[in-house]
This record gives C-alpha cells, structure tokens and sequence, in this order.
C-alpha cells in the first residue's frame, strides 16, 4: 500500500490547519477566552472524519445508501449502524453520529439563550426535526418523507463527509451552491495554498 501523495499530504495539513482555526474560533466564542478542544483535535490528526463527495440515488423506498467509506470513516471497529438526521442549512439534511450529534446540541444549541425568539426557532427546527435512523445491512438508510420535503430530494442525491457531519442534498440544489472557480482561487490566496 502506497504512503499519500504531496498534494494528499498538504491537503491533509491544509484542512487540519482549517479544522484547528475553526474549533479555536468556536472555542473563543463560546467561552470568551482562548480554549482548545483536544480531543477534536485528536480527531483531526488521527484522521478520524467524514469527507468525500458521493453520488448515490434515492430509491423508490426513500433509502439512499450511506458509502462505506463514510460508514468506516473512524475505523474499522467503528462502523456506523445509525445516524442521527436532521434539518440542515441550505435545505440539506444533517446527518451525525450519536455522539457527535450530542456533543453538537451540547456546544452550538444548548447554550443559546432561549429568551432570544429566533434562538428558540433554530433550536425547534434542529431539534424537532432530529430523527434516529438505523441502517439496513446494505449501509441504506430510510429519509424520513418530512427531511425529503425539506431538502427537495426526488432521486439525485449529493452526499459530503464534512468531518463531523454528513450532509445530504438534492444534487440539483447542491450544484447552486458550489463555488465558482474564482472563488476557489480567491480561497488558495487567503490559505496561502
């Protein structure tokens, strides 16, 4: 088996470097000081995430079959039999582990103040539209018609691994959103890339 190549390498350094920025951030908004989370950034090192691109259908059932490269993304004794679904952003459906997904309503919902009222409608879309979702032997899982609604899916499905989090769109929506090809250089720039 073959190391990673130079570009896999800097891609790796370049997205851990990414991911460590954004924890610090969250970190330094969330508690008003300097905080590192360290086991996140074990995570990180030890590359213990979703990513990818995938492009699998819907099928007549609503299932919609989760890549084993995501499914055994955190090792092989490791692999996900359920997600927790949710709305996403964007009109995409979230999918996390358990624990992520708790650590998630840990850090980013329960510390929202509740008196604020558009605090109260992000906490009732993330949370009511939670749902335990196990998965068949063949890694399919079944998409709740309510999140299919949502997130417009008919047939073609994008799904990205984006480290903690999986997210699952309609491919025709997900291509709005893709970044044009000054954009990605104007990103190259500013990571120095």
């Amino acid at each position: 088996m073959e190391g990673p190549t130079i570009f896999q390498h800097k891609f790796r350094k370049c997205i851990f470097f990414i991911l460590l920025l954004t924890n610090y951030v969250a970190c330094v908004n969330l508690w008003g000081k300097v905080g590192i989370n360290v086991e996140y950034i074990l995570m990180v090192v030890n590359q213990k995430m979703f990513m990818g691109e995938y492009n699998p259908t819907l099928d007549e059932k609503g299932r919609v079959a989760i890549p084993v490269k995501l499914r055994k993304a955190f090792g092989e004794n490791a692999v996900i039999n359920k997600l927790v679904l949710t709305y996403g952003f964007d009109r995409c459906i979230m999918a996390f582990r358990e624990e992520d997904w708790e650590r998630f309503v840990r850090e980013k919902l329960v510390p929202l103040p509740q008196s604020n009222p558009t605090n109260r409608n992000w906490v009732r879309h993330l949370m009511g539209g939670a749902r335990d979702q196990e998965l068949d032997k063949q890694g399919r899982i079944i998409i709740p018609s309510s999140h299919l609604e949502y997130a417009q899916i008919k047939s073609e499905v994008t799904i990205l691994g984006l480290n903690d989090k999986i997210e699952i769109w309609a491919t025709e929506i997900y291509n709005r959103y893709r970044p044009d090809q000054d954009s990605l250089n104007a990103l190259a720039v500013d990571l120095g890339v």
